[in-house]
């Protein structure tokens, strides 16, 4: 509310501003007339932190979205709302104010959580009253999102959204960038980078030149997908180098974007590895008698894989596409593989 104390405080600022100009003005003719900008040194500093530059902190600039949309958002967001997009903000340690817990508790911990609200709401939609209720200067979304329900979420705030199927390297740089911080994804990969050749130093020995390797995940309804290059790719085929079984590439070559295709369970053998990751159906009872009818069924027990000990049965985590999954992802596979 503007009062009329607030006017008069106002005022006298602005009369000590134009004071303090015109004695610099007199002092030197030749002064420059804008500042340079801050280093991070000095946008670090308490100061700076505390008159933020007009431009650098509390501008706005344009942003093309996955659907081709020009969003005008912040130049550096404070209160985002990343909606199944946690991870890579959580993974570049950019704060959000809100998500969506039913996918993020899939990956981020509960400490990871803490301060986070819940905007889940009824499916894939959040409850707009609870994302109202917080705020935001920034809302980010997946591309699955019907254009009802983009354009509610961006009379709340502006709403960019984002293609749900690219890969997580891609979500990563659009984090940081969304966030006005490139330089947190350079970090990031970095990072990575430095785990995966360590990661890859543990495993070589228990890898043949030639390998081959396929996922598949395997549902309650008792349907089968094959995953493509996207999920356990980047784990199996880019860290570690298996290489990708013939007919799995022809599979997705006409749509190299496809996540993933339903195959029958007879015709699983054209498209397994030398090594099998099969992503179990969940933890339920139903899930687990849908999983022991493939294990003991017919097929399932002819595959070379599994006559070799090579057929690996693994949790929904191994089938996620974010930045804190890849790391983790890391860790676990280089632990299955080299498990005597």
């Amino acid at each position: 509310m503007y009062t009329p104390a607030r006017q008069k405080k106002g005022i006298t600022l602005l009369v000590l501003l134009l004071t303090a100009l015109l004695l610099a003005a007199c002092g030197s003719n030749n002064a420059p007339a804008a500042s340079p900008s801050p280093s991070p040194s000095q946008e670090a500093s308490p100061t700076s932190s505390a008159e933020p530059s007009p431009s650098a902190e509390s501008g706005t600039r344009q942003y093309e979205d996955a659907l081709g949309r020009k969003v005008e958002i912040p130049t550096r967001p404070e209160r985002i709302i990343a909606h199944y997009y946690a991870s890579e903000f959580t993974a570049l340690g950019v704060p959000i104010v809100g998500t969506n817990y039913l996918n993020a508790q899939l990956v981020l911990t509960q400490d990871q959580l803490e301060g986070i609200e819940d905007i889940g709401g009824d499916g894939l939609v959040p409850n707009i009253e609870k994302v109202l209720a917080l705020e935001p200067d920034l809302i980010v979304v997946p591309d699955f999102l019907e254009a009802a329900d983009v354009d509610a979420l961006a009379k709340v705030a502006p709403t960019v959204v984002v293609a749900y199927g690219a890969d997580a390297f891609e979500h990563v740089r659009e984090a940081a960038d969304l966030a006005g911080k490139p330089e947190l994804a350079e970090a990031w990969q970095k990072g990575y980078d430095e785990k995966v050749a360590k990661q890859r130093e543990v495993v070589q020995a228990h890898i043949k030149p030639g390998e081959t390797a396929s996922a598949f995940v395997l549902y309650s309804d008792k349907k089968l997908y094959v995953y493509n290059k996207q999920r356990l790719g980047p784990t199996m085929y880019d860290a570690f180098g298996f290489q990708v079984p013939a007919k799995v590439t022809e599979l997705f070559a006409s749509d190299p974007s496809q996540l993933w295709a339903e195959i029958s369970l007879e015709k699983l053998p054209e498209y397994v590895g030398d090594r099998i990751f099969l992503v179990g159906p969940g933890d339920d009872e139903e899930s687990k008698k849908v999983l022991n009818e493939v294990l003991n069924g017919p097929v399932w027990s002819t595959l070379p894989a599994v006559k070799n000990n090579q057929a690996y049965i693994v949790g929904s985590r191994w089938a996620m596409n974010d930045p804190l999954s890849l790391e983790w992802l890391l860790d676990e596979m280089a632990a299955v593989l080299t498990a005597k």
